[in-house]
């Protein structure tokens, strides 16, 4: 956009049939700010594999995220938990982690990698219906 254009309207398409989302996040208790944040959005296939799977993560580095990782692990996969719990554990694979008073880098980095589990169960469970 140019600065002196106005954004008028949004187009947000309707996601398909067996599709499901979640957003969780480890917030900081005094500002609420996420100390991790994880949006997943998947849509499975007719034979309960993953047709289509999304990861942001927001909180945990300089900027938000996609987790390419993980979605490329899940991708075709039987929606199960055996599938998706080393899916999620790739979720921080090459992200450098903020650390400051309130959350060491490591600690960023776990907290990631379970709350993007516990997101991607969570939008499958609703996909399942």
């Amino acid at each position: 956009m140019e600065s002196r254009e106005i954004l008028t309207e949004i187009h947000v398409p309707v996601p398909p049939p067996r599709s499901g989302g979640a957003y969780l996040k480890a917030a900081q208790p005094a500002s609420g700010f996420a100390l991790t944040g994880v949006a997943a959005q998947v849509t499975l296939g007719a034979n309960n594999t993953v047709q289509h799977v999304a990861v942001g993560i927001t909180g945990v580095s300089h900027a938000a995220f996609r987790a390419s990782a993980t979605e490329r692990a899940l991708q075709g996969q039987a929606a199960t938990a055996d599938a998706v719990a080393p899916a999620a554990a790739r979720a921080t694979d090459g992200i450098e982690a903020l650390a400051d008073i309130h959350a060491s880098a490591d600690y960023r980095l776990h907290l990631t990698r379970v709350y993007t589990q516990r997101a991607l169960q969570r939008a499958i469970e609703r996909a399942q219906g």
